[in-house]
């Protein structure tokens, strides 16, 4: 049996691509670890270039480079493709259509319609719970999300891209903040200069006569999130990993002092906590929804009753949870998808 792993750097291979695909060797698969930014088509039969790691192989490591034999793999001789990156954008279109054609025919852990489509933070309310979901605008119209804080300017909130990673661009907006307008502007892509005549009086039918979310140089909106802050966030957040449906890892995550984000990319450290029963069950709730649209491996982020993100591709969890518990959950990941795929 044949594992394919896609990721961006085989060479390098990171905090999924190790535990996975060394649980799956233990099982007896062969595991392929393949760059995602080569996918090809060879007469409309999909492959990559890649390094076949054999199952007596000795066990990788965070960093290490794939050690076996490289060359060209099929993605049809691999029984499922766990895609463990994200394409550069320059291909990552193309990449995306490629993937979405080799799986009408090949088994993906997940699919990539569903990792498209609901790794973004605009999908939170279509898979959580209104109860268990934070109140949230979305919009590229800077006067929108600046009128919506300031009806509420006794809260706190967050304002961040609804499709950006590892808490980049997330900002913590105070009451009545003097920055706040700045940032909502920058996050909209500075659009509400709509013209370089400015806002006077004189020239506000020329201004008004421009596009809508154009600045001085063309159609420049961009799309925000402004968020209302909860105080269970800032008592810590928990990465929950989930394996077709069920809690397989955790772990918590306790920020740098210096920093709102709990991020590890951005300085927070995992440690080891307790799940109880209720976020357990809040868990494989989002967990079986998930897997209605092909989504059998994710990290979810919890400040319960809260959840905060959903994480499909490539979701952290399972070395950081390894690094806080001591516990090695991967061989629960591999046997639970081995079982969900018939192979």
């Amino acid at each position: 049996m044949r594992l394919l792993v896609l990721t961006s750097r085989p060479d390098c291979l990171g905090e999924n691509d190790v535990p996975i695909s060394n649980a799956f060797r233990r099982f007896g698969w062969e595991v392929v670890f393949g760059e995602i930014s080569a996918i090809g088509a060879d007469d409309y039969r999909y492959f990559t270039r890649g390094v076949l790691v054999p199952v007596d192989g000795g066990p990788h490591h965070l960093g290490s480079a794939a050690q076996g034999t490289p060359g060209v793999y099929y993605l049809d001789e691999c029984q499922l493709v766990w895609v463990n990156g994200a394409a550069p954008s320059s291909v990552a279109r193309d990449v995306c259509q490629l993937l979405w054609l080799a799986s009408r025919d090949i088994a993906f852990v997940n699919s990539i319609e569903g990792a498209l489509f609901l790794e973004t933070k605009h999908a939170l309310g279509h898979v959580v719970p209104k109860g268990n979901r934070i109140v949230s605008y979305a919009s590229n119209d800077f006067s929108l999300l600046w009128d919506r804080y300031r009806q509420r300017q006794d809260l706190w909130w967050v304002a961040k891209p609804p499709n950006a990673y590892c808490g980049q661009n997330v900002f913590l907006l105070p009451p009545n903040g003097p920055n706040v307008r700045a940032i909502l502007q920058c996050l909209t892509g500075n659009a509400d200069a709509k013209s370089e005549l400015g806002g006077l009086a004189e020239r506000e039918l020329i201004v008004a006569q421009s596009n809508p979310g154009c600045g001085p140089n063309g159609f420049k909106a961009e799309y925000a999130i402004l968020q209302q802050f909860i105080p269970q966030a800032d008592q810590g957040e928990k990465r929950v990993v989930l394996a077709c449906g069920q809690v397989v890892a955790w772990h918590g995550r306790k920020r740098s002092p210096d920093d709102h984000r709990s991020n590890i990319a951005q300085g927070a450290k995992p440690i080891a906590v307790d799940l109880d029963s209720n976020e357990i069950e809040l868990a494989e709730l989002i967990g079986r929804r998930l897997m209605e649209y092909g989504i059998n491996f994710a990290g979810i982020d919890m400040a319960y009753p809260y959840i905060l993100d959903l994480n499909l591709t490539n979701p952290g969890g399972l070395y950081d949870a390894k690094l806080a518990s001591g516990i090695d959950r991967s061989d629960r990941v591999a046997e639970l998808m081995i079982s969900r795929f018939g192979a």
